[in-house]
């Protein structure tokens, strides 16, 4: 009786190991594994196994993406027939990786999409509405070529087609980053670009590169003259400009541009002497997360009043934390972790925010999923939440901020975010 006993205990334990085991296995599948990149031209699916391989992906999206859907009103029962139709039609895997991205980006989430890499161009540009510039010389393109048209096709309608394929949390977001995506490809290997300069109307063939081709990008000459502008700095030119502002003005500056590895011993490093000073301006813009518990660590030295948003709590670190006036700067694509930041700091009595509205993502706790064909990409997971102001939800809306600023092309005689940040601060001395 006994040894029976002590056999279905060992079995017990056992099965307990093994479950354990694989929640950790799950984990670190979901979480910690790379996935694997590949182009499209690189899948093999056979019709059927495409059809097979979508529907693995529908189930794993209606098991983990319902909240998020419901959300954002989306009808995923819908969506997914729609989808299915157009599966069933494919006749090769080439076809289907097309389908698979403007499924997945009809999701409407920055944290979902299939791990596929693109064809790029080297060229920098900028956008507002439906207009495309180039914004640094490259090559045979110049600093304010108007892009017309890509590949015979107008550029507002090339935009539009772009969109599809776009992923982020945002209508503005995706459009914005569609824009600047114009010279960049899943499939295609160049791009014909029709260019206005001036009053002269041009062709050139821009070639797209693949990842590993980097090196043969074209470099050229980057001829910007340096502005007073926090947007696109080095870290070595933020780095100058944060002294220069303390030795002159006696304001802090701390850019920063993400939430990786590095970025909370970084911003140790600048806390000495950034926090003695009254004011500090902290530079969130372009700022699209990292991780989160770097997020937190960080703004419990920025926050004076603890903050909960979702399941988490932050507090103060009180003998550490800033208490001057805190100016942070946000745009369209502080997003993810840049966004949950901004969202904490938002409503402290000592901080404004100045900029535009961020990218409507506050993290969604994404996924790694791989499908028995092969096929990996990300899934956005955690259900959305209100955010510390009561009022604005965590995914799909973006955080508004205290003072508005106008987009500016970069040779445009606007003032920026930072600019007015100065501004701001100035008139507060005086009065």
């Amino acid at each position: 009786m006994l040894s029976c006993l002590g056999v279905i205990l060992s079995l017990v334990v056992m099965a307990l190991c093994i479950r354990k085991f694989y929640e950790y296995y799950d984990l670190w599948f979901k979480i910690v594994r790379k996935p694997q990149l590949s182009y499209i031209s690189e899948l093999s699916l056979s019709p059927m196994q495409c059809k097979e391989n979508f529907n693995e992906i529908t189930q794993i999206v209606n098991d983990n993406y319902q909240e998020i859907a419901h959300r954002k009103k989306i009808d995923l029962q819908k969506l997914n027939a729609e989808y299915a139709e157009k599966v069933s039609k494919v006749e090769n895997a080439q076809q289907y990786g097309q389908i698979l991205l403007e499924y997945l980006a009809s999701l409407e989430n920055m944290h979902t999409y299939p791990f596929f890499s693109f064809h790029s161009s080297n060229f920098s540009l900028v956008t507002r509405n439906d207009s495309v510039w180039v914004s640094k010389d490259r090559k045979n393109l110049r600093k304010k070529d108007l892009i017309i048209a890509i590949d015979g096709i107008a550029t507002a309608d090339y935009m539009k087609e772009k969109l599809k394929y776009t992923f982020g949390s945002t209508y503005q977001t995706r459009k914005k980053l569609a824009a600047v995506g114009v010279l960049s490809s899943y499939a295609d290997t160049c791009k014909r670009v029709t260019v206005l300069r001036g009053d002269s109307v041009f062709e050139v063939t821009i070639p797209l590169y693949k990842d590993e081709d980097e090196q043969k990008k074209p470099q050229g000459v980057a001829k910007d003259s340096v502005k007073l502008s926090s947007q696109g700095m080095s870290p070595k030119v933020s780095l100058l400009l944060a002294k220069a502002l303390k030795r002159l003005d006696n304001i802090g500056y701390i850019r920063i541009p993400h939430f990786f590895s590095g970025s909370v011993e970084y911003f140790y490093s600048q806390v000495d002497s950034t926090f003695k000073c009254p004011y500090l301006i902290l530079n969130l813009q372009n700022n699209q997360g990292g991780v989160r518990r770097n997020v937190l660590n960080i703004a419990s030295y920025l926050v004076t009043e603890p903050v909960t948003m979702g399941d988490m709590i932050i507090k103060s670190d009180t003998s550490r934390c800033y208490r001057g006036k805190l100016l942070v700067l946000t745009d369209e694509f502080t997003s993810s972790g840049g966004e949950i930041l901004a969202a904490i700091l938002k409503g402290q009595p000592n901080v404004t925010v100045i900029g535009r509205r961020t990218g409507g993502d506050c993290g969604s706790m994404a996924f790694n999923f791989k499908t028995s064909h092969g096929i990996e990409f990300n899934l956005a997971t955690e259900i959305p939440y209100l955010l510390p102001d009561g009022t604005t939800w965590s995914e799909g809306e973006g955080i508004a901020p205290d003072i508005q600023v106008e987009e500016r092309l970069p040779w445009e005689d606007k003032k920026d975010a930072f600019q007015i940040a100065l501004e701001l601060i100035e008139h507060n001395k005086k009065h």
